[in-house]
Formats: structure tokens, sequence, C-alpha cells
């Protein structure tokens, strides 16, 4: 075989971009890098990898999928190879790729990254953020090792570790009536106008919780961003539900306050999914103790308001 790790490396960024351009972005190197790559491998295999599509970048073929798989598989095996020579010489070290549910980032990196930092200086954190269902799939895939983010209906390759329960909060503008109670119904919220977190499996939770008590919420206003979502709380547009909040969030100086949802509500495990392979790496093993411990000291629970 005539192509090299950096040459996979390549062939793998174009795979998941869809694009030469996207990838050589990506990899920080020139669009002739990638194609060459991608040559290599074709003719390694004899076969057509990839259909140039004019002005609509790149498409796998179906043995280029095939082929694809097997390289990420490759690459997930390479990296923990290296990881692990490079911890011989003492505390675990290399890059560590790291997934965030983005709306809960600015809380649960901050603790995790200072505790990495403080015990393994010698670890790199390559962060990644997205949705619920992206991370997932980076998660899959190989891109990350790690993903911060609640726990869904894992497939069986997917380990969990959870670190904290997170009930669900309502955010209500501090001049509204709701703010002096010390927790909120959803009877209370079903006819106050709704902003909604509308992000692939916070939108089917969230709606579930009013389903589950007959009730269908009133939404006037959408979006993906948790941070637009508080701006608009703080504005008086209506509220919003969240299932993580920061302590200074609760005192109305934001312009609004974060009550717990009373009644016994679906509260989500939030934790460190990770795929049987990746958990072998030094590094991971690690994080997930890092995690784990920070979880056992309490680290998380200035985040959670309950009942």
């Amino acid at each position: 075989m005539h192509f090299t790790l950096k040459q996979l490396r390549y062939f793998d960024a174009a795979l998941r971009t869809g694009s030469i351009a996207n990838a050589a972005s990506e990899m920080n190197i020139s669009q002739s890098s990638i194609t060459a790559a991608i040559n290599a491998v074709e003719d390694a295999t004899k076969a057509e990898l990839f259909r140039r599509m004019p002005a609509k970048g790149i498409k796998a073929t179906e043995r280029g999928r095939e082929v694809g798989k097997r390289i990420q598989q490759f690459l997930e095996q390479a990296r923990i190879f290296e990881s692990d020579v490079l911890s011989l010489a003492g505390q675990p070290s290399g890059t560590l790729r790291l997934g965030c549910y983005a709306p809960t980032a600015p809380h649960v990196l901050p603790p995790i990254l200072k505790q990495l930092s403080k015990q393994y200086p010698d670890i790199r954190i390559d962060l990644r953020e997205g949705d619920m269902m992206s991370i997932q799939d980076l998660l899959k895939a190989g891109t990350v090792d790690l993903a911060l983010t609640y726990r869904r209906d894992e497939p069986e390759q997917l380990g969990f570790v959870p670190m904290f329960a997170a009930h669900p909060i309502a955010l209500v503008p501090d001049m509204s009536p709701l703010a002096q109670q010390t927790k909120i119904s959803l009877q209370e919220l079903a006819d106050q106008p709704m902003i909604l977190l509308d992000l692939p499996g916070a939108r089917p939770y969230f709606f579930g919780l009013f389903e589950a008590e007959g009730l269908t919420p009133r939404v006037v206003h959408t979006t993906k961003s948790s941070s637009v979502l508080r701006g608009l709380v703080a504005a008086n547009f209506g509220y919003g539900l969240v299932n993580i909040c920061g302590p200074n969030e609760r005192d109305g100086q934001n312009g609004f306050v974060a009550r717990p949802v009373g009644g016994d509500q679906e509260s989500p495990q939030y934790g460190v999914a990770f795929t049987e392979v990746s958990r072998r790496s030094t590094i991971v093993q690690a994080a997930l103790t890092t995690c784990a411990d920070i979880s056992a000291q309490g680290g998380f629970d200035h985040l959670i308001v309950n009942t």
C-alpha cells in the first residue's frame, strides 16, 4: 500500500466534510494535498471512491464508504496507540478530542478542563461542540473520543458514565409574578409565551414534559442558541426551559430567575459518552476518572436546581 498515515487522515476529512475545500480548511493544508491523498487511496484500492461533482463537492461511492469506515477504525486505533506510547514515559499525554452538547458547554467544561489541566498537564484538549445528535455522530465516527451530553437511547457500542441528574428548570422574566415562587408547575407555564430551545433532542424532550400532563406549550419564538434564549427571557418575551443553569441565574440579576419545574418530571442523566474502542486509551481513562471524581465531590451541584 503506497499511502501514509497523514494521507489517510486527509481522506477521512474529505469523507466527513464532503468537500475537498472544507477538508483542506479543517486540516490546514492545500486542496492539492487532499486530492493527492484521495488519488493515492484510489490507486491502492483500484476503485473509484469519490465522485467529483462540479460546484457540489464530492460524494463517496459505496466502495468509498466501506473503505472510509475501515480507515476511520484504523485511525482511531492509531490515535490510541500514539497516546499510549506517549504516556509510557509518565503521566497520560497526547490530544483528547472532547465533544460537548453546546448549550451545556459554558457550565460543565470549566471545572472539567481546570481539573484535567491540573492533574494531567501533558494532555491537550481539542473541543468540538454541537447538538446531541451531531455529537453522537462524531463519537460513533471516531472524530471525538468522549462526549459530554445527556443520556439517550445509546447504541450498544456506546458506553455512558453519568455525572448528575438534571431536573427541568424554568427561566422566567424577573418581572413575572411567577418569579416570586420557589417552583413553577407546567400548568402555570402552559398558557404563557414560550421561547423554545429548538435543537434535535431538546424539542421532543421539552414537548414531552407537557404532553405527559395533557398540556401543549404556547411557543412564540424558537432559537438554537441558549444565550439567545436567555436574552429573550430577560427582555420579557416569554419563559424558557433548560436543565442546567449557573448560580448567578437564580436571583434576577440577569433579568430573569431560574426556578425548578414542580412535579415528578423526567430528569435526564448528564454525563460522558464513549465508545468501547476509545475507552482503551490512557488519556480517555484519565478523563473519565476525572469527570467521575468531580461528580463524586459535588463539583456539578451548583448547576442543578431541584424541587
